[in-house]
């Protein structure tokens, strides 16, 4: 990475003239302190304990750290605090979730007991499972709790400002609330003293001067209602806490936030927020930026209150680490679907990218040195495909690694100086996994006419004779030609009859390394099933 070296007009020079997204970020950042070298720029990206973390949750972190690299590049100085929103009431308990919990509906997470017995409390399982997750990317961040920051009282200056300003707190917010929800509503939830619950209280009174609410616990929220208490207590030091649109703003005002990304879904929120930041605080909310979000297979968002969704843990068992950081480098406000399916496209596009990386003279600008950290020199990926050691096992029904390896010799890209390496060994290893679990990729079994049973025989008397790859490539052109039919259905066809799938590597080299005596078994058995 570079020093600033104290030539800041050729640093904002320099970045300005990059295009990838996560400059153009760092540029809205490093603006709001005109570029100062001494400024720690801060960054915030928020977790809701409710859940286990999912790869939305770590995607937002990763993308944040992406904008964090592009400001470091250039010798500048980064924190990012991840914040566990840990004070936030349980409004239902999530799918496969033991039904017990029903029982602590309403309070927050952090006084709701461990279901699974292991942490002293539901949100410190799900906080150690995110924080084990980043540790394990080797994510640099601090993690922070809203439970410590409002016992603590780093939030007490915030609250007393917003609470000062109800009435103008109350028009910003009072256009997104329902008339029922408006009259009794106040931006802060007292904790219950009776019952523990934050979801169902109502406050009262407020004495600004002693800094303390009256409240009742008499509110129903869904399928919780509160126990009827009244009492007195201060509205500081973690008595409670802000509503979810306030809590936000307030979070950036007493963390000094610069930087923040959202789920496109939070938008209006972030709206509330800004006008809350200039508004009553009197200063900038952080430079932003909405990511789109990730679809399960039926085109419905991921939610992690529902216990759906891909977890790291689940990618990592079939594809590597660079994969995943290259899905969350992608077109970020771009929806797309996150399923298994799609694990062997992004690990070839990671070779890829490192191919094309390495191909350039000047790497100043390239998504593969986000991939990797900026480690780029010290990761040169070998030429392979993942997909094409999926095709293999597909063909010829097998995950033995030697074997496979041994037909991956007969690739001309690949040393065997690449066949012996880590990379290339834990590719076969998950692809194997990815074979046993989802049959390779997606296959379908072929149903052949008579005509189809025609094409395929004369593939296989094509075959009978020694041909080069391309030879092999061309001749099945001729006999597309021959029999007047589109070049194109007979290759789907072949694709379809070795591997199950109508499309697939260059056919003519693929049907080289699994061998023609290989190719004609498969294709003659294809033709003996559909002609029983």
């Amino acid at each position: 990475m570079h020093s600033t070296g104290g030539n800041y007009d050729a640093i904002r020079s320099e970045i300005e003239k990059r295009k990838l997204w996560p400059y153009v970020e760092a540029r809205k950042v490093l603006n709001r302190h005109n570029y100062d070298p001494e400024y720690i720029y801060t960054f915030e990206s928020g977790f809701g304990p409710s859940g286990f973390p999912h790869i939305g949750t770590f995607g937002e972190v990763v993308r944040t750290e992406f904008v964090i690299n592009a400001i470091k590049e250039f010798g500048f100085k980064t924190r990012l605090i991840v914040f566990s929103d840990d004070l936030d009431g349980l409004r239902k308990v999530p799918e496969d979730m033991p039904d017990r919990l029903k029982e602590h509906l309403g309070k927050p997470v952090s006084s709701i007991p461990d279901p699974f017995d292991e942490c002293q409390s539901f949100s410190e399982h799900m906080n150690n499972k995110l924080r084990k997750m980043l540790d394990g990317m080797d994510i640099d961040y601090q993690f922070r709790s809203s439970k410590a920051a409002y016992e603590s009282g780093e939030f007490n200056e915030g609250i007393g400002i917003l609470l000062a300003n109800y009435k103008r707190l109350e028009e910003i917010i009072a256009p997104t609330l329902s008339e029922k929800t408006l009259q009794t509503w106040y931006p802060f939830f007292p904790i219950c003293e009776s019952c523990g619950k934050v979801l169902t209280t109502i406050v009262r009174e407020v004495n600004l001067q002693n800094s303390t609410v009256k409240y009742s616990c008499s509110k129903d929220y869904g399928e919780v209602s509160g126990c009827g208490y009244e009492g007195e207590q201060s509205f500081l030091n973690g008595h409670g806490k802000m509503t979810w649109r306030v809590d936000w703003p307030l979070r950036w005002f007493a963390l000094k936030v610069d930087y923040e990304l959202y789920g496109k879904d939070l938008i209006d929120s972030f709206v509330i927020g800004e006008k809350i930041m200039r508004q009553i605080f009197r200063t900038r909310e952080p430079a932003n930026m909405y990511y789109e979000m990730f679809l399960d297979e039926t085109g419905a968002k991921i939610s992690k209150s529902k216990g759906k969704g891909l977890t790291v843990e689940d990618w990592l068992n079939y594809g590597n680490i660079e994969s995943l950081r290259l899905l969350m480098f992608k077109q970020p406000q771009k929806a797309k679907e996150l399923s298994f399916k799609i694990i062997p496209w992004y690990v070839d596009n990671v070779i890829n990218s490192s191919i094309d990386c390495h191909s350039k003279e000047s790497i100043k600008e390239h998504e593969f040195n986000f991939i990797m950290r900026f480690s780029v020199k010290d990761s040169v990926f070998p030429n392979m495909s993942y997909m094409l050691i999926c095709n293999l096992m597909t063909a010829l029904k097998t995950t033995d690694k030697n074997l496979i390896k041994d037909y991956l010799s007969r690739q001309k890209d690949l040393s065997a100086n690449d066949l012996e390496s880590n990379f290339v060994r834990d590719l076969i290893e998950k692809a194997g996994r990815f074979y046993n679990d989802f049959g390779g990729a997606e296959t379908r079994e072929v149903v052949l006419s008579d005509e189809d049973i025609s094409y395929l025989r004369q593939v296989v008397d094509l075959l009978s004779n020694e041909l080069g790859a391309e030879e092999i490539h061309n001749s099945i052109y001729e006999i597309a030609k021959k029999n007047n039919i589109e070049p194109q259905r007979l290759f789907k066809l072949l694709y379809l009859s070795l591997i199950g799938q109508e499309r697939g590597p260059r056919l003519g080299t693929f049907i080289k390394m699994i061998g023609q005596e290989k190719t004609i078994d498969i294709l003659l058995n294809k033709v003996q099933k559909n002609s029983a």
